[in-house]
């Protein structure tokens, strides 16, 4: 046994004896033929080389000496020794010069050894040497191939063949549980992309020391269903049983959360690791001793069933304790067990509340292709470059299919579409649910023979469509071989299904999920068109209530019922599939058409329905949506291009005026109001707060506000981080404007003198009421200057009773309902920056009610919160709105 001296993987001392006993004389003398030596020499040099064949290869390729076709020829081949000798045929077809090179480093190698150097520990190394090759070759035979979406049965698709790099950033998502991540993703993943404070690593990087600060240990990878995790995950195995990229590391144990889902009993780490990889047996125990070369990853963490009891409060320290599997995991998380290993968790957002974030030390977000891997991936799928430049084109001027392409698994699917469209006689796809209805007929088509008969493949979508319906409401996205048995199971079924075979104690298990989660919520979708008699209505609110379907959870599934229902989708599912006709297109139509008169008269957030009548593309239905006013209510969600065109479409059809539009805290910018510009036009009340803006965004406003025929009335720029520079674009906006009567910028980053000249305004516009800039960077000298100017009560820089107590208790109400919608960490992030100007109003007595609310609604979010840091910040600003009340007054200290 090795003990636990250094790492155990002896590179140098078996190199050395390898060397040793070669003969000296065996290396060709000067002037001899090199491919001679390397004939007569033959299989003693497969014997001698095998151990080294992986950095032999990286060399050769590095330096050009192969080209990557021989490179791949060679490492392709099963097992070292026919490596070696595939490069040896190779060396032997090219000629005496090569050979000559590939002597003279194989004779270098001696005195300088491939790969890290490692401590030499006393003992018998050679078992654990042998199992750390063996170890490689298994990873190597489990992800030569790559899992490629519909691939056909025996077809090998090679993963250094297929892959397309992701773009990697240091950071993490927001701890906040997105509505629908995807549907949220567009616009944040440009955001990412773009962002200046980002730092992109490259996938060798993500174990190395990027600052001055030591090497990760606990490292989160985050990423949306499909963007790319578990095959980032395979390129790590990869790369690491092939070279030596990871050359810290001994050994990568690989865990999903699938597999972990059916441990059912008490268990311990040596047995976890084992019922995966039990050729690790004999030689377990020293990869323990030598933990700080161990890499262990855990794949998926938001399919496991336990995520919600993670973070454990008891903590087991020996691999061979036997325990409950989530003392194991968050053991492992929290550094109790095997405290010097290293531990990569992959995640999607919406459960990474849940991890202990507090001991994770590096955070990474997969933000899927950038347009350049677009691109890339589009030339490797199609046949030529021709084809492949012609169709990125198409896309590229699309923004919901471009958008769907950074996420890998959608552009797989929009590539198969558009590969066969015309083949098909379909019409190019215009919304989401057209890529998804052509995703299905491409697959029956290229997965059905002309044997099968209509109504077997009719009971087999249907069979599929009531699986990912059920499933769905169970907020469930795998299920295993027994939930299945009432189904049809036929190749079609598994056409659009994913198997992964687990083995656990006594037996091996597969376990199964649609091809990707929007898959299953499309297929639930047509379920629900073609059933007549469904036995749960998920359109009831009583059966969203019981089955706990929160608000957002089923926006994808509504787009898609409306996609499906829409009369062009009907059509193109009956020429082509012999589905009939949906019965209940005409109730669905008068459905949403209600639901999006009553969202306009309410102010009730209306993106999804705008989705689903876009998605219906029936633009005669516009002649029936006629609410008495309009209130388009689209805050709180990162605006994407594709809402800008649901939103555009809706706009364009249904005419008038917009009482108001509300795009508070959806990340727009200066491109998005220039699209925007027509519609801002028609807006009498115009609320785009807590969005980061620059000047170029408030000059598209300044044009509105100046325009002759404005309707603008009120307009909401508050935390919107504009300055001096911005004011006064305003300020020269508003010298001819007779229609804005209250501008709300508060939180902003005004100085005195640009403050003191926007007063002026007063003396040119009579129609302003109020211009409120609380929170400013104005001091209370100078707030005092402001109320001696006649223009005091038109400028608004403290909290005062001269605007009235229904004036403030109104701005004070807003703030409460606010608070009261948003997530944990946005409600933190919101009330900090209202904070800043909260102190202005030392003195006034309305306040105090709302303070005491204030502080109650935060004890409320503390008890459930599950965010460590947040949860303090939270205790803070509670702190802030429990300051004691004296006399009806509240006692504000300069420290608060």
């Amino acid at each position: 046994m090795l003990g636990g001296r250094g790492a155990g993987l002896l590179w140098r001392e078996k190199e050395e004896r390898l060397w040793q006993e070669t003969p000296r004389g065996m290396w060709p003398a000067q002037g001899s033929s090199s491919i001679m030596f390397l004939k007569r020499n033959r299989e003693k040099l497969i014997d001698e080389l095998a151990d080294y064949i992986d950095c032999i290869l990286d060399r050769f390729l590095q330096k050009e000496l192969i080209t990557k076709d021989d490179y791949e020829d060679a490492a392709y081949e099963r097992g070292p020794r026919k490596q070696v000798r595939r490069l040896l045929d190779i060396i032997d077809c090219r000629g005496e010069e090569l050979a000559s090179i590939f002597c003279s480093f194989c004779a270098e190698m001696k005195e300088k050894p491939c790969g890290k150097q490692r401590q030499v520990v006393q003992g018998s190394s050679s078992e654990y040497f042998k199992l750390a090759l063996k170890h490689k070759q298994t990873l190597l035979r489990r992800n030569d191939c790559m899992k490629y979406y519909n691939s056909r049965h025996g077809e090998k698709i090679y993963f250094a063949d297929h892959f397309v790099n992701l773009l990697l950033i240091k950071g993490h998502y927001s701890l906040e549980i997105k509505k629908h991540e995807l549907l949220t993703f567009g616009q944040q993943r440009i955001h990412l992309q773009k962002t200046a404070e980002r730092l992109e690593i490259k996938t060798e990087e993500i174990f190395q020391k990027l600052t001055d600060r030591s090497a990760p240990k606990k490292i989160l990878v985050s990423g949306v269903a499909g963007i790319g995790k578990t095959v980032f995950v395979q390129k790590i195995l990869y790369d690491f049983s092939r070279t030596q990229t990871f050359d810290s590391f001994d050994f990568v144990i690989h865990f999903t959360f699938r597999d972990l889902n059916l441990v059912s009993k008490p268990t311990t780490l040596r047995n976890l690791i084992l019922m995966k990889m039990g050729h690790l047996s004999r030689v377990l125990d020293d990869v323990f001793l030598n933990s700080e070369h161990l890499l262990i990853i855990l794949d998926g963490f938001d399919e496991f069933k336990f995520y919600n009891q993670i973070d454990v409060d008891r903590y087991v320290i020996d691999p061979d304790d036997e325990v409950e599997l989530v003392q194991i995991l968050g053991s492992l998380l929290n550094g109790e067990l095997l405290p010097e290993s290293t531990i990569l968790l992959t995640s999607r957002p919406t459960v990474i509340n849940h991890i202990p974030v507090d001991c994770i030390e590096r955070f990474v977000i997969i933000t899927g292709f950038s347009e350049k891997e677009v691109k890339d991936y589009f030339l490797k799928y199609f046949q030529t470059k021709e084809q492949g430049s012609e169709m990125f084109t198409f896309v590229r001027e699309n923004h919901f299919l471009f958008t769907l392409c950074y996420i890998p698994a959608f552009c797989w699917i929009v590539c198969s579409v558009l590969k066969e469209s015309k083949n098909l006689n379909m019409d190019q796809p215009k919304t989401v649910t057209d890529i998804y209805s052509h995703y299905l007929i491409v697959i029956l088509k290229h997965h059905t023979h002309n044997s099968n008969k209509c109504s077997t493949v009719l009971e087999t979508i249907l069979d599929l469509g009531k699986l990912a319906y059920s499933t769905l409401l169970k907020h469930e996205t795998v299920f295993y071989m027994h939930d299945l048995e009432p189904y049809t199971s036929n190749d079609l079924m598994h056409s659009f299904l994913d198997k992964t075979s687990v083995q656990n104690p006594e037996s091996t298990e597969d376990v199964f999920s649609f091809t990707h989660f929007t898959v299953q919520e499309f297929f639930a979708a047509l379920y629900y068109a073609l059933e007549e008699n469904l036995s749960v209505d998920m359109m009831e609110l009583e059966v969203q209530i019981k089955f706990g379907l929160s608000s957002g959870s089923l926006d994808l599934f509504l787009r898609f019922l409306s996609g499906i229902l829409s009369a062009r989708n009907q059509k193109l599912l009956l020429k082509h599939l012999n589905l009939k006709e949906s019965i209940k297109l005409d109730s669905y139509a008068s459905w949403l058409i209600e639901e999006l008169i009553k969202h306009c008269e309410n102010g009730a957030y209306i993106l999804n329905l705008l989705h689903c009548l876009f998605e219906q593309q029936e633009n005669s239905l516009a002649s029936r949506i006629v609410p008495t006013v309009m209130r388009l209510n689209l805050s709180d969600n990162t605006f994407s291009p594709i809402d800008f065109s649901a939103v555009d479409y809706f706009c364009s059809l249904v005419h008038g005026d917009i009482l108001e539009l509300d795009l508070t805290a959806t990340n727009i910018n200066s491109g998005i109001l220039q699209e925007l510009e027509p519609i801002l036009f028609r807006c009498v009340n115009l609320w785009i707060g807590e969005n980061n803006l620059d000047t170029e965004a408030v000059k598209i406003l300044c044009h509105i506000l100046s325009a002759p025929n404005c309707k603008m009335q009120f307009l909401g720029m508050g935390w919107t981080n504009i300055g001096d520079e911005a004011l006064l674009e305003l300020y020269n906006s508003l010298v001819h404007n007779t229609s804005l009567q209250e501008l709300w910028i508060e939180g902003n980053e005004f100085g005195y003198d640009a403050v003191e000249k926007f007063s002026e305004i007063s003396l040119f516009n009579s129609t302003l009421q109020h211009a409120i800039i609380i929170g400013s960077k104005i001091q209370e000298s100078e707030i005092i200057k402001l109320r001696a100017k006649s223009s005091g009560n038109l400028i608004i820089s403290d909290f005062n009773d001269a605007s009235g107590r229904d004036f403030w208790e109104g701005w004070f109400q807003w703030i409460f309902q606010r608070c009261e919608i948003c997530t944990d960490e946005k409600l933190v992030s919101f009330l900090t920056k209202v904070c800043r100007g909260l102190s202005l109003c030392q003195g006034t007595d309305w306040a105090c009610e709302w303070y005491a609310e204030m502080a109650k609604l935060l004890q409320k979010r503390m008890q459930h919160c599950l965010v460590d840091n947040v949860k303090r910040r939270m205790h803070t600003l509670e702190q802030i709105f429990s300051v004691p009340v004296v006399n009806g007054k509240i006692q504000l200290t300069s420290d608060t």
